[in-house]
């Protein structure tokens, strides 16, 4: 069964401590709920996944900009052709203005979605809402997330020595 497991815990000392112990033992948390930010947790907490948004954009850039600048040469060349003053039909500077702008657009928006898909949004409920505990969390107490794992909870307990483990099922 899927689901998270909450060690909680008094100080903001208590709580670097265990998740610098965590990590090295290799039970890095998924993530940390303080009511004020703790310096250096970071590095214990385990990284989300990431970097793909730029590349994601730098795609749909390029599409952007080459369909917007297909789009000027079809008109010009194929559909419409036009002779003015002897230029050529494919006269690229021209077309440069539009391919831009739609790189621009093209870039914004899919990096937009990009990163709403990549951070699971829209979501409005995550299980930790359910959990009572996680209103202290915005109060007085730190909590660890964990995965649930069989047999982590004990070794949370035994190793971590937090003031309790709370499951949370999904």
């Amino acid at each position: 069964m899927s689901g998270y497991l909450l060690a909680e815990f008094a100080t903001s000392k208590e709580a670097a401590d265990a998740a610098r112990a965590a990590h090295e033992s290799g039970h890095t948390p998924q993530d940390v709920l303080t009511p004020n930010p703790i310096e250096g947790i970071v590095e214990h907490i385990a990284p989300r996944p990431g970097g793909r948004i730029g590349w994601a954009m730098f795609v749909a850039g390029a599409m952007g900009a080459a369909s917007g600048y297909l789009q000027q040469w079809y008109s010009a060349v194929i559909d419409y052709p036009i002779d003015s003053g002897g230029r050529p039909l494919n006269s690229w500077p021209a077309f440069l203005l539009v391919p831009y702008e739609c790189a621009i657009l093209a870039a914004g928006v899919v990096g937009l979605l990009a990163w709403m898909w990549m951070c699971g949004l829209p979501k409005p409920f995550h299980p930790l809402f359910a959990a009572a505990v996680t209103e202290r969390a915005v109060q007085d107490r730190y909590l660890l997330v964990f995965p649930r794992d069989d047999g982590l909870a004990q070794w949370i307990d035994a190793k971590l020595h937090p003031l309790a483990v709370h499951e949370v099922h999904e």
